[in-house]
Parts: structure tokens; C-alpha cells; sequence
């Protein structure tokens, strides 16, 4: 399991960048100045814009909803219990927020009373958002301190979720339930939009304090700078400054009320918009790895094609080699009872070519070899016959479908085009130009021989062909 909680939750395992913290940085410190600047003219009485309000705290839904199942998808990955205790937290935000508009008063017309809201519902549904969001992230902060192994089961992880979530939604019932009910059980906190008896009462600086000591719990996990905990320090900045405007302004529809719902939207949403930015860096780096990957087949490919071709070929004169004449003759060479074709084997040698060698010297050595290979290959082609080196100054050219005597007639034209290149050998016994001898010998069909006595005949023909003075050909047959 601890190998699963690596690979799935690595969104919030990976450390923070250095230009994350620079933003994060950059983003606390706004928060701060704006709340410092709007905090002397928080109780400035402002228009009551209750659009602002329904798309403000909207977006608040939307955004806590959101991280918590995407927190919640990353627990069911890893098993963490500290991600469970952290996806219920934002799920009893965004439930909470959603309970806090319907019961705002002349928002919605008459519904908040037609689900039991009183008076006092929605400030006092503000204060069990507010503290219960507080309490979840203190929560989260000591149980990723003590329970930090994850889960060992699936069924586990299943259960613990299912109890997770259960227990989030019976406590925002419990909580609506009381607050609907605020008027029996409840102090009165609030008188049409005036709600200073939630500081003078010591409930707001209460809350203030737990919301403070949520920011430094977090605070304190940042030892690693984790990309998570980094920005959920951010958003509990974020949520401290709205409570801190809000028990300032003591009034909605106040500047310091105003602003404080911006903070509110950041505290919401800072998480989730982390998340998303690095998923997508993510999903980046991965088309990068996979453009790679695929530039890397393509090379492999290349690599495997040359790496054939260099089996196959010979270094010097690029046309097959021994190991490839080996593979053509064994494919040649079936059960004498299935081939029913004439095979004929051609062995050529180039006439005094040590001699050559030893006058010209070895690059001219090299250079006839090549000639010499390349018109053994092209005439070869031309009797739909297959060509290849031998060894050092050896040839081998395999025909198909000849009778003894047009066999013949195929080693005497590759004599003639070799000798018809006219390169000049002034140490020759045979001609003063570079001329060949060749062997062959001609298989007839269903002949049970095996390749080495094939071979072992037609070098014979071509020992026959030098002994008979070089520069001529001899086949059997």
C-alpha cells in the first residue's frame, strides 16, 4: 500500500516549487495588505448588492465541493486518513455555505423559513462554518502527525470513507437543526444586519483564536513545503483575514464584510486552482515524456534497422555477407523431397589479389574489392540470383532454376563484367587486369547432398578453375 500512495497521490506529495512559494508569498502578502488597508473603513456602510453575495458565495460551493472530492479521490488512491479528515472538512464547508445562503435573510424570499430557519440561522450557521472548517484542519494537522501509515485494505479504505462522510453529513444536520432552533437554545447574536454581539459576547474572538491556531497548525506541517500544506497555509490565511474583517465590521453589507467574502472565495479556492495548475504541469511533463518516448522508439527503430543492416551486410563492401549467405543457403536447402528446383552455387575468387595487395597497397586492395563486389551483386541480380561476400577475397553467387550448362554460361559472364572493368594489376600470372575464377556446381532437384558437400564441390571446381591457369570458369553438374 505505501508503493500505491506514491504513485496516486503524488499531486499533494511532490514539494512546492521555489516559484510556487514565490506566488503563495506573493498572494499572502495581498491578502494581508488588503485586509490591513479595508480594515480602518470596515464599518463604512456599503449598498446591499445581494448578487454579489449569491455569486460570491456560490463560487465558495462550487470550490469547496470540488477539492473535497478531489481530495477525497486522492484518499481512495492512498489510503491516508489525514486526506479523509481533509476532504470532510472542505464537504462540511461547502455544505455549510450552501445552508448559510438558503437561510439568508430576504435572499431567497420565504425559503429559509420554509426549511425552519430563524432569525439567527444564518449568522449562527456563519460561526459553525467558520469553526468547524477550523477544527477539520486541525484535525487533518494531528492526524497526519499520528496516523501517517496508510490504510492496509481496500475494504478498509471503504469503510473508513463511507463512516467519513456519513459523519460530515449527520453533523451538518445536527448543526442546521440547532441553529434552526437558535431562538430557543441559542444567544441572540444578531438584530437585522447588526451582529456585534458576536464579539461582545466572546464567541467572535473565540473563533478567531481557533482560526488562528488552524493557520499555525498548518504552518507548521510546511517543513517540507509540500505543494498541499503550502497552500492550504495560504487559504487558512486567507479564512483568518474574513474572520478577522468580518468580527471587525460587525455589520453586513459593510466594506470589511465586502472584502471579507473576497477571502473567503480565496480560502475556498486557492487548493483546488494548486491542484489543477499541477495536474496540469503534470499532464505536461507527461506529453513531454511521451514525445520523447516516441522519439526514442523512433531512434530504437532506426538503431534495430542499422543494427540488421550490419548483420547482414558486409562492412566494407555493403552487400551480404557470410553470416547472411549462410541464412539463404540453409532457407535454399529444404528436404530434398520438397525441393523440386535446380539450386546452382557459384564460389568466386579474385585472381592474385595478395599480390595486388602487396604492390597497390591496401586501400587500392579495398578499393577493387568493392568494384569487384558490386558488379558480382549487379549481374547476379540480373539472373535473379543472390550475391554475397565469402571472406576476404571470396564471393558466393546462389541461382535458382538453371540447367549444368546455363549455369555455365551465368560464372562466364560474371567473369567477363569483372574483367571487362579493365583495373589494371601489374602482378597477375593471369592478365595484367584484375580478373576472377569461378566454381560451381549445379544441384539437381530432390538431390538428398547436404550445403557443406554443396559448397565443398563447388570449391573444388574453383581449385579445378585456378590449377587450369585462373581467369576461367568450371562447372559440374
Amino acid at each position: 500500500m505505501h508503493g500505491n500512495y506514491k504513485v496516486a497521490s503524488q499531486v499533494f506529495d511532490i514539494p512546492s516549487s521555489s516559484k510556487q512559494r514565490k506566488l503563495a508569498i506573493l498572494i499572502g502578502i495581498l491578502i494581508i495588505a488588503v485586509s490591513l488597508v479595508a480594515l480602518p473603513f470596515g464599518m463604512t456602510a456599503l449598498p446591499a448588492t445581494e448578487t454579489f453575495l449569491s455569486a460570491a458565495i456560490g463560487w465558495l460551493i462550487f470550490g469547496d465541493m470540488l477539492t473535497a472530492f478531489i481530495i477525497y479521490s486522492q484518499y481512495r488512491a492512498s489510503g491516508l486518513p489525514a486526506l479523509l479528515v481533509l476532504s470532510c472538512t472542505y464537504l462540511y464547508s461547502g455544505l455549510m455555505t450552501f445552508l448559510h445562503i438558503l437561510t439568508f435573510p430576504d435572499l431567497f424570499g420565504g425559503l429559509g423559513e420554509m426549511i425552519g430557519a430563524g432569525g439567527q440561522t444564518a449568522g449562527w450557521l456563519w460561526v459553525f462554518w467558520h469553526s468547524g472548517f477550523s477544527f477539520g484542519i486541525l484535525l487533518y494537522a494531528w492526524v497526519n502527525r499520528k496516523w501517517s501509515k496508510p490504510l492496509s485494505s481496500k475494504e478498509k479504505i471503504f469503510n473508513y470513507g463511507t463512516a467519513g462522510i456519513t459523519l460530515t453529513l449527520l453533523t451538518v444536520f445536527g448543526v442546521f437543526e440547532l441553529t434552526a432552533l437558535g431562538d430557543r437554545w441559542l444567544p441572540n447574536i444578531i438584530h437585522e444586519h447588526d451582529y456585534r454581539k458576536l464579539n461582545t459576547s466572546g464567541i467572535g474572538p473565540v473563533l478567531w483564536i481557533l482560526s488562528f491556531f488552524a493557520l499555525v497548525a498548518v504552518w507548521r506541517r510546511i517543513k517540507g513545503w509540500s505543494m498541499l500544506h503550502l497552500w492550504l497555509a495560504v487559504a487558512m490565511l486567507a479564512l483568518l483575514m474574513d474572520v478577522t474583517l468580518t468580527l471587525f465590521a460587525g455589520m453586513r453589507f459593510t466594506l470589511g464584510w465586502y472584502v471579507a467574502k473576497f477571502n473567503s472565495v480565496v480560502a475556498s479556492t486557492v487548493v483546488i486552482c494548486a491542484v489543477v495548475n499541477e495536474v496540469n504541469r503534470l499532464f505536461i511533463r507527461l506529453s513531454e515524456q511521451h514525445r520523447q518516448l516516441m522519439e526514442s522508439g523512433l531512434q530504437l527503430e532506426h538503431a534495430n534497422e542499422q543494427l540488421i543492416r550490419l548483420t547482414n551486410l558486409d562492412g566494407l563492401t555493403e552487400i551480404p555477407n557470410r553470416r547472411r549467405f549462410d541464412e539463404i543457403l540453409d532457407w535454399e536447402m529444404v528436404s530434398p523431397e520438397e525441393r523440386g528446383t535446380a539450386l546452382s552455387l557459384l564460389i568466386i575468387d579474385i585472381d592474385c589479389f595478395k599480390a595486388y595487395n602487396d604492390y597497390y597497397g591496401h586501400q587500392g586492395g579495398d578499393h577493387v574489392l568493392k568494384e569487384i563486389a558490386w558488379t558480382i551483386y549487379a549481374e547476379a541480380k540480373q539472373e535473379q540470383g543472390f550475391a554475397a561476400r565469402y571472406g576476404g577475397e571470396e564471393f558466393v553467387v546462389v541461382l535458382s532454376g538453371l540447367e549444368t550448362q546455363e549455369t555455365q554460361e551465368a560464372a562466364e559472364r560474371l567473369r567477363q563484367a569483372v574483367a571487362s572493368l579493365g583495373i589494371e594489376h601489374k602482378r597477375s600470372k593471369a592478365e595484367p587486369y584484375v580478373t576472377i575464377s569461378v566454381g560451381g556446381y549445379r544441384l539437381a532437384p530432390f538431390d538428398p547432398m547436404d550445403a557443406e558437400e554443396f559448397i565443398r564441390r563447388a570449391d573444388r571446381c574453383l581449385y579445378r578453375a585456378k590449377e587450369e591457369g585462373r581467369n576461367r570458369s568450371v562447372v559440374e553438374g
